[in-house]
């Protein structure tokens, strides 16, 4: 019986010096933050792996999807055989099941079934500019919906 009074004392001892500091004794608060963040906002100081794409004097394409084709590294523009377009960022492995990436337009989400009508329905002149956000700092501000990563575009307001 003495060795395990033993054996529970010192495991208890273990377990109380792990925790550190005293009984009650909390960490510091996180800090504030500087201003209001808005949920779907991109800050303007983004950090992380943020690329981005126009369209350059003189270039001639078709489609939004011909725009982005081989432009941004991790992105992968597939055409299904049903007609319908399916983008990558980062491969298929992602934490969505889906793996397709948020894509925003002005500012408004588009939902997940309504990429490829979205996509058609814009001009490629009519684009200013295209940011992809790949990693998860530049994507956080998007939650869960931006987990596979978030193509921003922002269209000429003629």
């Amino acid at each position: 019986m003495g060795t395990r009074s033993t054996a529970a004392a010192l495991c208890w001892g273990l377990a109380v010096l792990g925790c550190g500091g005293k009984a009650g004794q909390r960490g510091a608060s996180p800090a504030p933050a500087e201003g209001p963040v808005a949920s779907g906002r991109q800050p303007d100081d983004a950090t992380g792996a943020v690329e981005s794409v126009s369209l350059a004097t003189g270039q001639h394409v078709e489609t939004v999807e011909e725009l982005l084709q081989g432009r941004v590294a991790g992105l992968q523009v597939i055409q299904l055989p049903n007609g319908d377009v399916s983008l990558r960022i980062r491969g298929t492995s992602s934490l969505r099941n889906d793996g397709e990436p948020l894509l925003v337009i002005d500012g408004m989400p588009v939902a997940p079934g309504n990429v490829t009508r979205a996509l058609r329905s814009l001009r490629p002149q009519a684009i200013e500019t295209i940011q992809v956000l790949k990693d998860v700092s530049s994507t956080s501000v998007y939650g869960v919906a931006g987990a596979s990563g978030v193509i921003l575009i922002t269209t000429k307001h003629e």
